[in-house]
């Protein structure tokens, strides 16, 4: 066991320490070159002793260790050089990793820029198809709108002309009807006047008969009378023809009055019906007013509608543009904090390599920083996916867009339908026209028919009166007939007078109907000319509102225009605040390829570090191992000087002074290596066994420095000990210096006896552990020479001189040479 704890504390823990020793001697030797190194002091203590045929082996037994010395120190240096190649190209491959895992994340940046510009993009598509749409669709619907009121109205327009020309038709055929009564009244009348006219005729010819008879007796009353007669029958018969003339002239006068009247009620009709039509354009005007006045409104409504929209589009965009000026000043306060950061970094930077652990709070902030770009490109990201959510309710929207226009084309084909529908209800009502008119020609061929009996009957009149003048001729004679044509004569003007009178009333009748009609026609005038006047106002009043509705669509006119300017300079500043985005992001990117360098920087400066403490971790455990070692050479010595004042006591009288200290050390030899071979391997196993754990956590966190402060005083107190166990022969120090020679050389006497017992491994082992010893030696002595602690603290303890400090460095050999006997010695026993 204590052969392998040797064999493996130096290979484990000397290796670290080489680089440290080799640096500290590069930075002796550029700091004092003139300085002598401790090699050159060896051989100027070898150069000066008394060169003996006996010194020669040491030194040639010296010789061939420094190269297997510069071997062991270059595959060392070479292991470390593998080592920091290797951590060079881990470092190499996590600087990449990061690269990667940057250029990564600045392209999953690019493609949410990229999807956020293309999810704009199908925004402003949708948006602009939607507006097409609805303007497509509004048009589709004023189109649809107006053939619906287009159809409706000539339907309308076409119904009433129809109802007018069958209400015209129904008079016309009632006119015909009271006509076509009157005249079978007047017929039925003539008729009862011919029956009349034969019964008179009958009894006027019994009267005859009895009148021949009588005629015969008043024979001569009727000579007298005839010339009575005569004169009687042409005052009658001109009063006859004077009355029937009058008679006729009258009914001649009225017929052309009642034709005049026909034609003027057909004229009055006719601009009645154009009125009506006129009066229909101007409804249908209305109709089309009224219309446009709310088209106008709803128009306005639309206008204010849009204007609201873009009054809260353009609040919105405020809001957004507030939002955005917000984020660019938050964007701006995060680049000024990390500019802030950045400079705290550079100065944290050239800070760390004065106090490295600034550096960990710094890395804590940017990766703090890190993390909130990772959030920022979460709530992109977010924003990219409620942009895909905006646009999916835009495609929804436009479904129900299409959804409207199929509506209203589904209205449209119903209002075809329906004009259809018209259509054939027109044709239904020419039809009804056609037959109307078949039957008012039927019922002119009616008239004409009665106005031919008319004149028959009246051709019979006229045949009846001549008969009668024919009579009253023959009967001249006939007194009696005279008196009986008197009363024939009285009762037939009786009867004329009541026809007369009859026809008057139908006179006075017919020309109370032509005065109502015509006060009926004065009131329709007057109505007319009211409704004219209303419509003037009404079209007046549409007129007005038309130019108001005009006034508030330039109004609203201007305002889009506003608003559009508006909606321009917005997105101007969109455009503006994208720049800046694009700035800031350019910002973002320089400053994570700053912070990756200074992450890289601080990477390095940790691996720096993480060498240094390996070195310092290093150092202190060979500073614990020297310290232990040098309690144990302290102890040893301590029994060895006081085993020497027990000799020097003994041999005193013995070889009368004569001896030197070297001989009596020699003789010594055997007890030390005994006493050694008692107490020296299980001191060493103790002290290794007895350093805890906690004290080596507690070294390991005391700086540099510390260290150092620990490891001079350690030395100073082992040279302090070292000159209080040879204070008495500083006055001998040439004696001994003469006399280390001779030691050296009964001392490697005595390592050739033993060599048959040690192995070639073991002269190995024991080379490197004498090279171990003689660096670490180098090391300590380079180590106080950097520090200045040599010359000052020797000062301090006792101000000794450089012969002691050269005293010292030849007695560190011979303690060496010395220690390296026992360990030989224990591990011969231990074989």
């Amino acid at each position: 066991m204590s052969r392998s704890s040797l064999s493996e504390t130096p290979t484990s823990k000397g290796s670290p320490a080489t680089p440290r020793v080799a640096r500290i001697s590069r930075n002796v030797t550029k700091s004092d070159p003139d300085a002598p190194s401790p090699l050159q002091n060896r051989r100027l203590s070898v150069d000066r002793s008394p060169r003996t045929v006996t010194s020669k082996p040491a030194l040639d037994r010296r010789s061939p260790k420094k190269p297997a010395a510069k071997t062991v120190r270059g595959s060392d240096l070479q292991s470390q050089l593998n080592l920091v190649q290797e951590d060079l190209k881990k470092a190499k491959e996590q600087i990449a990793l990061i690269e990667k895992e940057k250029e990564k994340a600045l392209d999953e940046l690019k493609e949410a820029q990229k999807l956020a510009e293309g999810a704009n993009e199908k925004l402003r598509d949708a948006l602009v198809a939607q507006k097409r749409a609805e303007e497509s669709s509004e048009i589709e619907k004023f189109r649809a709108i107006e053939m619906e009121q287009a159809g409706i109205e000539a339907a309308q327009k076409k119904e009433e002309e129809w109802m007018k020309e069958l209400e015209t038709v129904r008079n016309q055929h009632t006119l015909d009807v009271a006509a076509l009564l009157s005249t079978t009244q007047e017929l039925q009348k003539a008729q009862l006047d011919l029956a009349m006219a034969c019964d008179a005729k009958n009894q006027a010819l019994s009267h005859a008969d009895d009148a021949t008879k009588i005629a015969e007796i008043h024979a001569e009353k009727v000579e007298v009378l005839s010339v009575e007669l005569a004169q009687l029958k042409a005052l009658l018969d001109s009063k006859l023809e004077n009355e029937a003339n009058e008679n006729n002239k009258v009914l001649r006068e009225e017929v052309d009055c009642l034709r005049q009247e026909l034609n003027k009620a057909k004229i009055f009709e006719v601009k009645l019906a154009e009125r009506e039509t006129f009066i229909e354009q101007l409804n249908v005007e209305l109709e089309a007013a009224k219309m446009a006045e709310s088209y106008a409104c709803s128009l306005v409504e639309e206008w204010k509608n849009r204007v609201e929209e873009l009054e809260m589009r353009v609040a919105e965009a405020n809001k957004l543009e507030r939002s955005a000026s917000e984020s660019l000043d938050s964007m701006m306060k995060q680049l000024e904090q990390n500019n802030d950061l950045l400079h705290d970094a550079e100065s944290e930077v050239a800070a760390l390599k004065e106090k490295v652990a600034l550096l960990e709070m710094t890395i804590g902030r940017q990766t703090d920083d890190l993390q909130i770009s990772e959030h920022q490109l979460g709530l992109a990201r977010e924003n990219s996916s409620g942009m895909a959510t905006m646009v999916e309710s835009l495609k929804v929207e436009l479904e129900t867009v299409k959804e409207e226009k199929m509506r209203a084309l589904n209205n449209e084909k119903l209002a075809a339908s329906s004009i259809q529908s018209l259509l054939e209800e027109k044709n239904k009502l020419i039809n009804d026209l056609k037959t109307s008119k078949e039957e008012e020609e039927k019922s002119k061929k009616a008239m004409e028919s009665l106005a031919s009996a008319l004149h028959e009957v009246s051709a019979e009149a006229r045949d009846a009166k001549e008969k009668l003048l024919c009579i009253q001729i023959e009967h001249e004679t006939c007194e009696a007939q005279m008196e009986d044509l008197r009363l024939v004569l009285k009762a037939t003007n009786g009867k004329y007078e009541t026809m007369l009178d009859n026809a008057r009333q139908e006179m006075d009748l017919l020309t109370a109907a032509s005065d109502q009609s015509k006060n009926e026609y004065q009131k329709a005038k007057a109505e007319w000319e009211q409704k004219e006047l209303h419509l003037v106002d009404c079209v007046k009043q549409s007129e007005a509102e038309n130019n108001a509705v005009q006034g508030e669509k330039d109004k609203l006119v201007d305002l889009l225009k506003q608003t559009e300017e508006e909606a321009h300079a917005a997105k101007e500043e969109e455009a503006w605040l994208k720049d800046n985005l694009k700035k800031v992001e350019a910002d973002i990117s320089y400053l994570q390829v700053s912070l990756g360098k200074a992450e890289a920087e601080n990477m390095e400066l940790k691996g720096g570090l993480l060498e240094k403490e390996n070195e310092l971790h290093g150092l202190l455990h060979e500073n614990e191992e020297l310290r232990t070692r040098e309690a144990a050479s302290h102890k040893k010595i301590e029994e060895l000087s006081k085993l020497l004042e027990e000799a020097m006591a003994k041999h005193q009288h013995v070889e009368n002074g004569d001896l030197t200290d070297s001989e009596k050390e020699y003789d010594l030899l055997p007890k030390v290596v005994e006493f050694s071979e008692e107490n020296g391997h299980g001191g060493e196993e103790k002290h290794k066994m007895e350093i805890p754990p906690e004290d080596e956590e507690h070294k390991r966190e005391n700086s540099h420095e510390q260290n150092t402060v620990v490891y001079d005083e350690a030395v100073q107190e082992g040279t302090a000990k070292i000159e209080g166990v040879n204070g008495e022969k500083e006055e001998r120090s040439k004696d001994k210096e003469e006399d280390s020679v001779e030691v050296e050389y009964k001392m490697w006497e005595s390592c050739k006896i033993e060599k048959k017992e040690f192995s070639p491994e073991r002269e190995a082992e024991r080379e490197s552990f004498e090279e171990e010893l003689d660096a670490k030696a180098d090391s300590r002595e380079s180590f106080d020479q950097v520090n200045g602690t040599n010359s000052l603290e020797n000062m301090e303890d006792g101000g000794t001189s450089p012969s002691k400090q050269h005293s010292q460095k030849k007695k560190k050999p011979l303690l060496r040479k010395f220690g390296s006997l026992l360990k030989k010695k224990g591990a011969s026993s231990t074989k």
